[in-house]
Formats: structure tokens, sequence, C-alpha cells
């Protein structure tokens, strides 16, 4: 399962920044955020699932991604156990969105001027 974060964020520029760069550090910034909140809602027996995010999840290109055979299934399977993870939800990323967004989006806006600075 793969899902895609995307923000929308208005600035005003100094001439000359370099845009793409500011844009990938703004990225990476808000994936990982994102990946850390999703997985605070992860169903986890063995820690599987959420391993494989932390592998197969690309933060610089904004992509998430819990691979493994069961993943799917787990995300919308409605019953979730709560041992060993209190916090786990059926679609724990779209919980983490709901739950998380502007927290998203002030980290993209943190990266993104850090990004402006280099």
């Amino acid at each position: 399962m793969k899902f895609n974060v995307d923000v929308t964020v208005e600035a005003d520029l100094p001439s000359g920044a370099d845009i793409d760069a500011a844009n990938a550090f703004g990225v990476f910034a808000m994936s990982q955020q994102a990946l850390m909140d999703s997985n605070f809602y992860c169903k986890q027996d063995q820690g599987t699932l959420i391993d494989s995010s932390l592998i197969h999840s690309s933060p610089e290109d904004g992509e998430l991604a819990w691979v493994t055979p069961y993943a799917k299934n787990q995300y919308y399977l409605e019953s979730a156990s709560k041992d060993p993870n209190p916090n786990a939800q059926m679609m724990w990323f779209h919980k983490a969105k709901d739950v998380h967004y502007d927290e998203w989006q002030t980290a993209y806006t943190k990266g993104f001027m850090k990004g402006l600075k280099k």
C-alpha cells in the first residue's frame, strides 16, 4: 500500500531562491512526520508492518508504503488488536491525516524555509 502526502502552501519567496531544493527539504520533513504519525496508529503484532514502512517508504519523494503480504487486509480490517499498540486503528494513514494534517503542513513549511537558507 502506498500513499502520497500532498499539501498546498503559499509563500512570498526571495528572488533567486532554489525552489526545488527548498521543496525537497519540505517534502522530506513532512513525509517523515507523516510516517511517524501514521505508525503511531499502525496495527502491530511483531512489528513487521511498521518495519516495512521504514524500509519501503521514500520520504524524499513524499511516498509512504507498508509492504507486507497482509498490509492491505490489515489496513481495511475493522478489528484492531490493541496489544501491543493501544493506539492501533484501521486505515492508520487516514487516521493520522485526520488528526495531524495541520502539523504536516507546518513540518513542510519549516523544512521548505530551512531549504531556502541552504
